[in-house]
This record gives C-alpha cells, sequence and structure tokens, in this order.
C-alpha cells in the first residue's frame, strides 16, 4: 500500500484517470463506494445524488471496466473517494473497505480531502507503475 500526496512536487494533480490510465482492461468488479468532487456524474445526478446513491447500494455502485474508465474520465476534480477493484461481487464487503482493509482487492484507490492518495494493489509490478504514475507523471 502506497500513500502519495494528491499534488506532485511540480504541482501538478494526480487524477483518477491517470492513476486508471496504468490499470491494464481488465474483468474485475469495480465498485465505486465513496465519492466526492466535480465532473459529470452518473445517471446526469448532482454530486448529492450520487453520494445518496452510493449509500443505498449495498455494494456501493457496482461497475465494469469500461464503465469505471468513463467515471474516471467524466471526473475534473476528485477530493474523497474509494473506489475498489475485486474478482466477485461477494467480495465488496463496504465496511471492512471503508475501514482500509483492502485484503482480497485487485485494486483500491482512497482519495483524502484533496490532499493524498491511499494506492493499493495485490499486484506489485501494478502498484509500482500506480506510484510512478502518482509521484511522477
Amino acid at each position: 500500500m502506497l500513500e502519495v500526496p494528491m499534488y506532485r512536487v511540480n504541482q501538478t494533480r494526480v487524477q483518477l484517470a491517470g492513476l486508471l490510465s496504468k490499470v491494464p482492461v481488465n474483468n474485475w468488479v469495480w465498485s465505486i463506494i465513496e465519492f466526492d468532487g466535480v465532473g459529470q456524474m452518473p445517471f446526469n445526478d448532482s454530486v448529492l445524488e450520487f453520494q445518496k446513491r452510493l449509500r443505498e447500494q449495498p455494494h456501493g455502485l457496482v461497475l465494469t471496466w469500461s464503465e469505471i474508465s468513463s467515471f474516471a474520465e467524466a471526473v475534473e476534480y476528485t477530493i474523497d473517494c474509494l473506489i475498489v477493484a475485486v474478482s466477485s461481487v461477494e467480495q465488496l464487503e463496504v465496511n471492512k473497505l471503508l475501514a482500509d482493509d483492502f485484503q482480497g482487492c485487485e485494486i483500491a484507490l482512497r482519495a483524502i480531502d484533496s490532499t493524498e492518495w491511499i494506492i493499493f494493489s495485490s499486484n506489485q509490478e501494478l502498484l509500482d507503475e500506480l506510484e510512478v504514475v502518482a509521484r511522477y507523471t
């Protein structure tokens, strides 16, 4: 697991889409557990409507790779979020994930208060690539 500042040394911002650009196309089950930020929300929801929708879902908003990629591209600015990828929907135990227990996740991306990203991957090579994007790109 990595903790990296949301702003790089060169003052550019680490964006969700930039992080996901290093993730290979996959068949994982993606879920948005929490989100606060600016951009075009799914279902043309306002951010508040989208947050309410997320809270009402037992497993967060479950998406495919294509759908999470599209979501990330529509996000202009992330304040807070928790997005995870797992191999099956049964692994989406929201209370564990909210407590930063990412055991069983392929990837977990958590933005905290516009200041840092917590990045987890079960694949060390992918984690290394995500770190390069987060720190230097």
